[in-house]
């Protein structure tokens, strides 16, 4: 075989053998098109959030301590569980489709109900900006909203998740458990635990039970495990404070380095829970509660500091008022037992 001929079959197999591993022509290909952005800011850049949603509204503020807040007098956090990462998702939403290729000005906005939209959300940024969103008419599929940026002609479409979750927070604003107030027959247990030297040992607690509509009976875990039945009649003052604490204020939204120790908060501190029937999303009845840390009183001798007892890692120093708590936490030490 002719020596030049050798080379050139040589050689051709060798780029053959780069083009299948490497493929060098590969950024020439048909790049798959990403999914257009419906708009797109930055947590740090958010202000605050007003959502209406069919009729219904709720507004968030972020606070001096960087976290967000209910924009009413109190600043009450919302429930971590249901607002944990909301602002991320306010961030901006990926959608399915840029309809603003066939439908460059929307002639008619009632066509996509966005003349009237069911949900606008206001989301206020720094140096005195704003970004507003709309949503009206689902798609016919039901999987989608069409939406559209204020002052801007596109039209996109949202996934219907997104906004559902989304309203959900103006029809069903994420108010901590223990700021909701509850009718008292909703309550079926009351647990006060008093300060201990050593909480992981200490078996201190008061539990009480309800029987029926007026009946109750509580266990001194401290004597033994034994029930007995309450006082109808010293169980009558107390039963008003099962509707949660009045006045609750906030004395600090986030504590940076996490040490209590200031407000004499911690894992020996003395607690109050109150259980009550909720309803889940799926309609099933359960227990729930709400766990409140005490702390050491405030300077006026008004107001005790506090915190809920849950895992969030961002907890807020509450101010409760004495006179919720001094009488709860009496109870240990003078159970109501009936004669």
């Amino acid at each position: 075989m002719n020596i030049k001929l050798t080379i050139s079959l040589v050689a051709l197999a060798v780029i053959a053998v780069i083009v299948y591993f490497v493929n060098p022509f590969a950024g020439e290909e048909e790049k798959k098109i990403s999914e257009p952005w419906f708009y797109q800011v930055h947590v740090d850049d958010m202000t605050s959030i007003q959502i209406y949603h069919f009729g219904e509204s709720a507004s968030f503020v972020k606070t001096k301590s960087d976290s967000w807040a209910f924009d009413i007098p109190e600043l009450i956090p919302p429930d971590h569980d249901r607002w944990g990462g909301i602002d991320f998702i306010l961030g901006g939403p990926q959608t399915r489709r840029d309809l603003s290729e066939t439908t460059i000005i929307i002639e008619d906005p009632a066509e996509y109900g966005l003349d009237n939209p069911h949900t606008v959300v206001t989301i206020g940024l720094t140096l005195d900006r704003f970004v507003q969103f709309n949503l009206g008419n689902k798609t016919t599929d039901g999987n989608h909203h069409y939406g559209q940026v204020t002052g801007f002609p596109q039209l996109f479409l949202i996934a219907d998740s997104w906004g559902d979750v989304i309203g959900r927070l103006a029809s069903e604003p994420p108010y901590p458990k223990w700021f909701v107030k509850r009718d008292p027959q909703s309550i079926d247990e009351v647990n006060i635990f008093p300060k201990s030297k050593d909480a992981s040992t200490d078996t201190s607690q008061l539990r009480f039970s309800r029987l029926d509509n007026d009946n109750w009976e509580l266990i001194n875990y401290s004597v033994s495990d034994e029930a007995f039945t309450v006082d109808k009649e010293k169980w009558a003052a107390i039963e008003p404070l099962l509707r949660g604490p009045e006045g609750v204020y906030v004395e600090l939204h986030k504590v940076e380095d996490r040490d209590l120790s200031p407000w004499e908060l911690g894992d020996n501190s003395a607690s109050i829970e109150i259980r009550f029937k909720t309803i889940s999303e799926k309609g099933t009845t359960f227990i729930n509660g709400a766990l409140m840390i005490i702390g050491k009183k405030d300077p006026s001798g008004d107001f005790y500091y506090a915190m809920p007892g849950n895992d969030s890692l961002i907890q807020p120093v509450l101010k409760l008022s004495a006179d919720w708590v001094e009488p709860l936490m009496a109870l240990y030490g003078d159970p109501p037992y009936a004669e």
